[in-house]
């Protein structure tokens, strides 16, 4: 069942292909009078056959409008059915010419078709075509499951029978009133109606589908949609127009609606697949889609189909019209191969490699042999064609095993250049000012310059890998290589190949061997700074936890049992009478059990602060300016708070950090920097952010390292942090400082 759309989508394009071969030999067997005419748009205008440039011989000429042909008018023929009886080769035929306001009597004698001059003047048309045919195939031949493909394949065989139909091979008068030669033309008309479904086909399927029974609705109804609106035309030509020829300037042209409307589409639905995608991934692949395609389709109507509505010429020779979807084949490899859409690259790359050469080699035979035309006519000896391609050939070879270089790096990286990319790592890690950046810019250094979807680094701790550092998503089944540091195994390198199904190659083995030499130095490095770390932090943690036992038993216990008895002493005194020398006594001995008290009070304080128990971190802060904002001076210092309304718990070292930080701050600026107002904020991310500005006197040209500051760094930098005092932009001081938060695993 699954294979049934597959099947299907082959089948149809096969036939597409073979009717495109159809209309190619149907062309070069049959007889041509020279002449080029647009049943279109300008028909429709003029309600004529006008002759759109100068035949070879000058019997005709741009602007001539054909009135009839051996006697017949051409309208009173297309009104009794296009075409008519067959005609040959040396037939000779009568046009009657209207030609600026006279009449002109020409005799032709047709001849075969010229289809080699037909073909290599829409060179343009071969280039595309070449490029659109060797990707979708690629495509369709690697995931023929996948809708985006299935559109590719279907675009590149319709593009095929608009080629063969009529882009080439343009509809001459002849083919109005003799053979059956307008039906081959209308096939190719036909099919660039149906191209242009299947390009809002390919937009709605590229690069993924998630949600499968709309977009199989909103296909068929974009097939459907160029059916009607040719319909409705079709319906109008036929009740409204009574003119033959301005009838089949509608019937003849399929595609005339489509043109108006479609494009227009196309951009629209990229446009909100764009901004509707459902990760960064696939935003990635549909922006080359976007411009690409939605850029071509614009370019399209600006240049070619607007100015022959309006101008009744195009911007540029038709024969240029497909360049502008150039683009598109480029888009979608360029997706493949960068962003991995569809996980066919090295099919891709590939078919690049051989498609770009054949498309080079093509132009570059082409433009040689015209000018060797120019130079030294005619070229049309057998052994002059193949000196042509001989020289083309020389000129050609050493294009391929460039162009697979090129295209191998971007697609395999640096995998043929192991000192290449081990250099770009150390240039990488001489860059990196901290310990904790060392390892993130390895593994994305070694998965940008190899191109590898996913790269980790372990950490072996106790027995156990932790992962440290990754680069990209896992695509399948990991490869690891052993990082080792004087013979001791410190972790191991985990990579993904660049598609589920690849294996990594020897090339591959061999660079990743030489970088996980290297590595293991900074993987040491990085363990062993996150063990002193560590073990900072226990200490630190301890020495916290420590600090509030002893809060703990200096408030429950000594507090209140010398409370108690300085409420005795004052007891006994009251009994015995203060003004005796008992009483005295009693009362000089109550004075100095007080002062201890408050000692104990202020090295409980000291321990840690109880409003942080009490109020939290921020409610503390809070109460600390209010505190020191009323103590102050006379004019007074204005503190603006800009704290969280809630903060996440914190561990009891941070919290009292920060608070230390934050106080040690604010007096500084009550104290030392004449300040009128001062700010102080606090924000989390993966750390606690501090930060207090003054608008004070600022720094002093050499300012003194007192108590106050040292505290407030050695503070941060115990918990792995900083603190910068600086002077502030506008004038004053500026107190940054950042307090590490544990991380998961960490």
């Amino acid at each position: 069942m699954s294979w049934r759309v597959p099947a299907a989508c082959l089948a149809l394009a096969f036939a597409l292909l073979a009717a495109s071969g159809w209309c190619v030999l149907s062309r070069a067997t049959s007889p041509s009078d020279g002449t080029v005419v647009n049943v279109g748009d300008q028909a429709v205008q003029a309600r004529a056959v006008i002759i759109q440039q100068d035949s070879a011989d000058g019997l005709f000429r741009a602007g001539d409008e054909v009135v009839a042909i051996n006697g017949r008018g051409v309208r009173d023929s297309i009104a009794d059915g296009v075409g008519g009886p067959a005609v040959h080769v040396g037939d000779v035929m009568h046009y009657s010419l209207r030609r600026d306001g006279r009449t002109v009597e020409v005799d032709r004698t047709l001849k075969l078709y010229p289809i080699a001059e037909a073909v290599g003047r829409n060179w343009p048309t071969l280039l595309v075509l070449a490029l659109i045919l060797i990707v979708s195939a690629a495509i369709f031949t690697a995931r023929p499951r996948d809708p985006a493909a299935q559109a590719a394949l279907l675009s590149s065989a319709l593009a095929f029978i608009t080629t063969s139909g009529s882009t080439h091979f343009q509809l001459e008068a002849l083919d109005l009133v003799a053979g059956g030669q307008f039906w081959r033309w209308y096939t190719g008309e036909f099919g660039f109606m149906l191209l242009w479904a299947s390009t809002l086909h390919m937009a709605l399927a590229f690069p993924a589908v998630y949600e499968k029974l709309p977009f199989r609705r909103k296909v068929i109804a974009g097939y459907l949609g160029v059916l009607v609106l040719y319909g409705l035309m079709a319906l109008y030509a036929w009740q409204f127009v009574d003119d033959p020829l301005g009838r089949l300037g509608l019937l003849g042209s399929p595609v005339l609606p489509v043109l108006f409307s479609y494009p227009l589409l196309i951009v629209g639905v990229l446009i909100y697949r764009f901004r509707n995608v459902r990760d960064g991934l696939d935003r990635n692949r549909m922006s080359w889609l976007v411009w690409s395609l939605g850029g071509g389709a614009v370019i399209y109507v600006l240049v070619f189909v607007l100015p022959q509505a309006i101008l009744g010429h195009t911007l540029l020779p038709s024969e240029f019209h497909t360049l502008a979807f150039l683009p598109v084949p480029i888009g979608v490899a360029a997706a493949i191969l960068r962003y991995r859409a569809l996980n066919i690259e090295v099919v891709v790359s590939r078919s690049l490699v051989y498609g770009t050469l054949s498309a080079g080699t093509i132009g570059i035979y082409i433009g040689l042999v015209s000018l060797l035309s120019m130079l030294f006519p005619p070229i049309d000896k057998l052994w002059q064609q193949a000196a042509a391609a001989a020289l083309v050939a020389v000129v050609v070879a050493p294009l391929h095993s460039r162009l697979q270089s090129l295209i191998n790096k971007r697609l395999f990286g640096a995998r043929d250049d192991p000192y290449g990319v081990v250099t770009t790592l150390a240039t990488r890690l001489e860059q990196i000012r901290t310990p904790s950046e060392m390892l993130p810019a390895l593994v994305e250094t070694i998965g940008t310059a190899l191109r590898l979807p996913y790269v980790a680094i372990e950490i072996q701790s106790s027995g156990i890998y932790e992962q440290a550092a990754t680069f990209g998503e896992s695509t399948g089944e990991l490869f690891r290589l052993p990082l080792s540091y004087q013979g001791e195994q410190v972790g191991q390198l985990a990579v993904a190949p660049r598609t589920p199904r690849e294996i990594l190659g020897r090339r591959d083995r061999i660079v990743l061997a030489d970088v996980a030499r290297h590595a293991g130095a900074a993987v040491y490095t990085v363990r062993l700074t996150r063990d002193l770390r560590r073990s900072r932090d226990n200490v630190v943690q301890a020495r916290e936890e420590e600090r509030r036992r002893l809060l703990h038993d200096l408030h429950d216990g000594v507090g209140p049992t010398l409370a108690a008895i300085s409420l005795g002493l004052q007891a006994t005194r009251k009994a015995i009478g203060p003004a005796s020398s008992q009483g005295e006594l009693l009362g000089t001995l109550q004075e100095e059990l007080d002062g201890a008290i408050n000692e104990i009070r202020r090295l409980a304080h000291g321990l840690r602060p109880p409003e942080l128990d009490r109020i939290g971190l921020v409610g503390a802060i809070r109460a600390y300016a209010s505190a020191i904002s009323a103590r102050a001076d006379d004019q007074g210092v204005t503190i603006a708070l800009d704290v969280p309304i809630s903060m996440p718990r914190l561990p009891a070292t941070v919290d009292v950090a920060a608070y230390r930080i934050v106080s040690e701050a604010l007096t500084n600026v009550t104290r030392h920097a004449s300040a009128r107002s001062c700010a102080v904020r606090l924000w989390v991310d993966d750390d606690l952010h501090i930060e207090v500005v003054d608008d004070g006197i600022g720094l002093p040209e050499q300012p003194a390292t007192g108590v106050g500051l040292w505290s407030m760094r050695e503070r941060a930098t115990e918990l792995g942090g900083d603190c910068v005092v600086s002077a502030g932009s506008g004038g004053g001081t500026k107190v940054r400082a950042t307090l590490p938060l544990p991380k998961e695993g960490g």
